[in-house]
């Protein structure tokens, strides 16, 4: 991960602990069923931000350790389960953790994984696993208010002016096949994809403060940024003041071989 990206992230930690969207329950059913967690199990998880993607475990019992880079987002994580015993927390990139092969039953990471280099990414979660263990990756995809058409083209036409690109595209089965197919080519087996849907509603003002956690939008320059901004807030509030956002979550799944 780019220290630039790390930064933006942790510059908005407030923001990002209050407005970023809750995972549906389903994925971690699924993950569960896939690889049993118990008080016996050891989790890591990988760029924990906040610790959205971190409560389903931690109830389990298990012994817990939370990687993250942002010293602001590993301190909110750390006050808000600080009641856990079975909880630990590192303000450090995977790249940074010191931490012995075969030490964990299963890895995770929430809509963090894709700012690891693939190839350093994929070797070192294979050695931190042990043999049998699990490796679990799912992330959001924001998509635009399918419900209020003229909205999602004022604002579009806006991204078209400032960020000079398009409709995002929807992702696909397709495209969660390939991200399993890539933990494949690793030296994983068993692997499994899956897709979910939900939506979430945001204020105007709520959803600036989703914009804001957002590096790539932080990281365009002003005074573009603000008029970005600015234009997509007196969007939603000339379109009825509340905008919705349609999320795709994909889940891949694999598995450590024995020895």
């Amino acid at each position: 991960m780019s220290k630039s990206f790390e930064t933006t992230f942790d510059n908005a930690a407030a923001e990002y602990e209050k407005i970023r969207p809750a995972y549906v329950p389903a994925i971690f059913e699924d993950i569960m069923s896939y690889s049993p967690v118990a008080a016996s199990s050891s989790v890591l998880e990988i760029g924990m931000g906040t610790g959205t993607a971190t409560m389903p475990f931690l109830n389990t019992g298990c012994r817990f350790t939370g990687i993250e880079p942002g010293e602001n987002l590993a301190r909110i994580a750390s006050h808000k389960y600080r009641d856990f015993a079975n909880f630990s927390v590192c303000a450090q990139s995977l790249q940074d953790f010191d931490c012995p092969d075969a030490s964990f039953d299963l890895v995770y990471a929430a809509t963090a994984f894709h700012w690891i280099p693939e190839e350093y990414g994929y070797r070192r979660v294979y050695a931190l696993l042990k043999d049998g263990g699990a490796f679990a990756r799912f992330r959001y995809h924001a998509l635009p208010d399918k419900g209020r058409a003229a909205l999602t083209e004022e604002i579009q036409a806006l991204y078209r002016k400032y960020m000079k690109r398009g409709k995002p595209a929807e992702f696909t089965e397709a495209d969660a096949k390939a991200i399993a197919d890539t933990a494949a080519s690793y030296g994983f087996i068993d692997t499994q994809y899956k897709l979910y849907y939900t939506t979430k509603d945001f204020t105007s003002d709520e959803y600036m403060m989703l914009l804001k956690t957002y590096p790539d939008h932080m990281k365009l320059p002003e005074p573009d940024r603000a008029k970005l901004f600015e234009g997509i807030r007196r969007a939603i509030v000339a379109h009825g003041g509340t905008i919705t956002v349609y999320y795709t979550m994909d889940l891949e799944l694999a598995r450590k071989p024995h020895s």
